[in-house]
């Protein structure tokens, strides 16, 4: 076969393994080899070929020969270094496309270091090689999206959206270019105009799960509960086993108070990317609800620290059926949960223990996850065990809170304005403390700050107009084991708190909290309803419209002058 003959062969090929067309480029490739049996791009390619029909370590040998025959291709180490990531061997891939590098920039290569990058754990660095590979071509759309992606992750919002955005365009009939955008835009506080990407998505692929599994998770973040489930049952009708439009479909129907499918559908949360090994690794049977007589039953905390200090309730309830219990939770709440297990009857002592996550486990017969609970237990909304104090705080502690606090006059209100960065829903449920003013404004009442971490920094400068009573030592540790902020909230008369763990532990404590809720807010609080069936001591005040406070916090001061005058009369 003549070298002439044997390139447009090889051009003919490339071609039609870019056109997807693998059979007839792998035809192609063995007819050049069989006239050229060194040829190092029929090989290489060959080897390109194995590896798009995953025969990776055939499809490495191939590629590695080509590259002992003609080492100075960049685009083959930038192939060897994709065939490597798909072989999970990261440190050889990012080796082999800075070899590629090297010998070539060129943008394909330093997506692909990107990529490698990520898998490492390296994502600023990843995020630097997405720009290099932009800034040698700025329309590559697929460097767009990593980029795009990698930022929004980082809640880095404002430019992530500018370059999905722009993948939107590059790529104007590609539905996970929308559905990109979608997550960017729900991570950036904007569910309205998430919905609009996921529709668009769900417009142009009606038969992808994930577009409508997006629009339902965005519907529900909007308080459209109603038009959540649709989306997300019609995600479940293309994909039975979608994980994410079970958890999806969970949240809604438990928000909706259809709590019997819900807490079925509650239970996909174990198969979430994030949480699928919580208990793989224990030889012990699941309890589902089953005879207890004396068994030792290992409870696993998850989630947040309000959902322990929420579902802790239900431990009780295993006791008086005959269980021993140890639970494993947050290092933070070990001391408040331990008084829970000296205080449920003196028939029940001793039947509570309480470790920190990551110490040896005693021997246990069963184990269960804490928010299986109240499936297991049929929980209604009528039917919770809501009895409240179910969590105590030390008497000794309480009394030096009370020394704290002194005999001012008024009212003494805690206040919480920031929840966990962590939390996906933080954006919607947390606020700056200067939005409560209007509160500070009510005479006759004192604030006391039960606000740690994040949101903390606040305090300075607003410290004269609210204010507050000075309580915590900051050369005191306890408070992070939430001990003396139980003891604090005892001396309260009232805790005015966003949607966090502070509410929760307010609520198990049987002191009044009044709780601000977003319009999207979170399952357990229902629909519309100003109480909640989980705590007797707690008022909900909840958004009209996403992302507006004014009113919410409008009311509440209204209301507090109406306490404050109530208090005042008696």
């Amino acid at each position: 076969m003549h070298p002439v003959e044997i390139d447009a062969i090889l051009k003919l090929a490339k071609t039609a393994l870019r056109g997807g067309r693998v059979r007839q480029a792998e035809t192609m490739y063995r007819q050049v080899l069989g006239a050229e049996p060194n040829c190092p791009e029929a090989i290489h390619f060959l080897g390109v070929v194995a590896m798009r029909h995953r025969q990776h370590n055939k499809a490495l040998q191939l590629v590695t020969q080509s590259i002992g025959l003609e080492s100075g291709r960049a685009d083959f180490y930038n192939n060897l270094s994709t065939l490597l990531r798909h072989m999970k061997r990261m440190p050889e891939a990012l080796g082999a496309v800075e070899r590629a590098i090297e010998l070539q920039p060129h943008a394909r290569a330093f997506t692909n270091k990107g990529l490698a990058l990520k898998k490492l754990g390296r994502v600023d660095e990843a995020i630097d090689a997405y720009r290099a590979a932009l800034k040698l071509r700025p329309e590559h759309a697929e460097a767009v999206k990593l980029l795009g992606n990698a930022l929004s992750r980082k809640s880095e919002n404002a430019e992530a959206l500018r370059h999905l955005g722009r993948l939107t365009e590059l790529r104007p009939r590609d539905w996970q270019a929308r559905r990109d955008l979608g997550h960017a835009l729900q991570r950036a506080g904007r569910p309205a105009e998430a919905v609009l990407a996921y529709r668009a998505a769900a417009e142009l692929e009606p038969g992808e799960a994930d577009a409508h599994n997006g629009l339902g998770a965005a519907l529900l973040m909007c308080g459209r509960v109603c038009e959540a489930e649709g989306a997300l049952r019609r995600c479940l009708s293309i994909d039975a086993d979608h994980v994410d439009g079970h958890w999806n479909l969970g949240l809604t129907l438990l928000t909706k108070g259809q709590w019997r499918q819900g807490w079925i559908e509650y239970e996909w949360r174990r198969h979430l990317s994030q949480d699928g090994a919580f208990e793989s690794d224990f030889r012990q049977p699941p309890w589902n609800g089953g005879p207890l007589d004396q068994a030792t039953v290992l409870v696993l905390c998850e989630q947040g620290l309000g959902d322990t200090l929420q579902f802790i309730r239900y431990v009780p309830l295993m006791v008086r059926r005959g269980a021993n219990v140890i639970i494993e939770c947050a290092s933070r709440l070990v001391p408040l949960l331990e008084q829970m297990g000296s205080s449920t009857g003196s028939s029940d002592a001793g039947r509570i223990k309480v470790i920190a996550r990551g110490e040896p486990l005693p021997p246990f017969d069963m184990h269960v996850r804490l928010m299986s609970l109240p499936g297991i237990f049929g929980s209604m909304p009528d039917n919770l065990p809501s009895e409240v104090p179910y969590l105590q705080a030390d008497p000794a502690r309480m009394a030096r809170c009370k020394e704290r606090l002194g005999s001012n006059d008024g009212l003494r209100i805690g206040i919480v304005w920031q929840g966990s960065t962590m939390n996906r829903t933080d954006p919607f449920r947390s606020m700056p403390l200067e939005m409560l003013a209007p509160l500070a404004q009510v005479e006759g009442v004192r604030f006391v700050s039960l606000q740690s971490g994040v949101g903390s920094e606040q305090l300075e400068k607003h410290v004269a107009a609210f204010n507050f009573i000075e309580w915590s030592d900051p050369a005191d540790v306890t408070r992070d084991t939430l001990e003396d902020t139980a003891a604090m909230i005892k001396n309260l008369d009232l805790v005015i708190s966003v949607d966090t763990s502070l509410a929760h532990l307010a609520g198990a404590l049987a002191v009044p909290v009044w709780v601000t809720l977003s319009a999207g807010c979170d399952w357990r609080w229902l629909l519309e309803r100003t109480d909640t069936p989980w705590y007797p001591t707690m008022r909900l005040f909840r958004q009209k419209r996403l992302g507006d406070w004014k009113p919410v916090i409008d009311q509440m001061a209204q209301e507090l002058r109406a306490k404050v005058a109530a208090a005042s009369a008696r």
